[in-house]
């Protein structure tokens, strides 16, 4: 028989309904999984990976439960309603290595996700950076800057919030995850202001080990700006994310001329996805 924790909670008009949560590993798969969550197990038989699209919705409480599942190694949370401070089962996951966060409402800042040692990490259409700090024009722009302490991050997805419009953010991010090889940056600004990154700027990046640079929302971008890319020694794959932005035709011919060994993919107004590389890269 599995141990259960009792969980109170007050319903409208009611007296207050006991709600019995798992303790045990076994147990939290099982929970989990009959609440919707999709869970992978290796040869043991051990929960490894973990995906919620968050329909149906889970409690605080439930999310918490995660923290049990001590073998995960890849977790991906869909409109997890979490504030800043209810994130810390992530800490509980010794051998966690990919994390996905999206289409978060309820923290205002990155620190959640700051000082985990996983290897790729996704956080894309977390609208609370942007709703939660709309009194706070500097919090609002620089929600990247709380992201901090990413050793071991080679992979990192970071678009539609958190944004990057500013060469300071380019700089956070080579100084905390010194060690990326594949990176997407979205360089959108918030409504009424303005993308301010340089070629000084984007050049910084060249201190990396990039294989990879997908950039969404170039339009700012000009032909310095793609000569100063193209400085990355490492780069293999370019990819621009045209979508919602044209991007400069000037500036790409200016990374081409420079760089003929890297493929270009870009994704225009018609793409049902984002850009794409399709060359099989030599194993680094």
């Amino acid at each position: 028989m599995r141990t259960l924790l009792a969980v109170f909670l007050v319903l409208p008009g009611s007296f207050a309904a006991a709600v019995e949560l798992p303790t045990t590993e076994a147990g939290v798969v099982e929970y989990l999984a009959a609440k919707g969550v999709r869970i992978g197990k290796d040869a043991d038989g051990r929960a490894v990976r973990l995906m919620s699209s968050g329909k149906p919705a889970l409690t605080v409480d439930e999310y918490q439960l995660i923290g049990l599942l001590t073998r995960l190694e890849q977790v991906g949370l869909n409109a997890a309603p979490l504030k800043e401070g209810e994130w810390g089962f992530l800490r509980k996951l010794p051998r966690l290595k990919t994390l996905s966060i999206w289409h978060g409402h309820a923290f205002a800042t990155l620190e959640p996700f700051s000082g985990l040692k996983v290897e790729s990490l996704t956080i894309g259409g977390c609208m609370g950076l942007r709703d939660l700090n709309k009194g706070d024009a500097d919090k609002l722009r620089n929600a990247v800057l709380t992201l901090e302490d990413l050793p071991n991050v080679k992979r990192a997805r970071l678009y539609h919030s958190p944004l990057l419009p500013d060469d300071r953010h380019l700089a956070h991010l080579v100084e905390q995850a010194p060690r990326l090889e594949s990176l997407n940056i979205d360089l959108a600004a918030p409504r009424d202001s303005e993308t301010n990154v340089t070629p000084e700027g984007l050049a910084v990046l060249a201190k990396l080990p990039l294989v990879e640079l997908g950039i969404e929302n170039a339009k700012s971008l000009g032909p310095d700006h793609f000569a100063a890319i193209a400085k990355i020694k490492t780069l293999d794959a370019l990819l621009v994310d045209a979508r919602r932005q044209p991007v400069s035709d000037a500036g790409l011919a200016r990374f081409r001329e420079l760089r003929p060994d890297v493929e270009i993919v870009v994704a225009g107004p018609e793409a049902k996805g984002p850009p794409r590389a399709s060359r099989k890269r030599p194993p680094r």
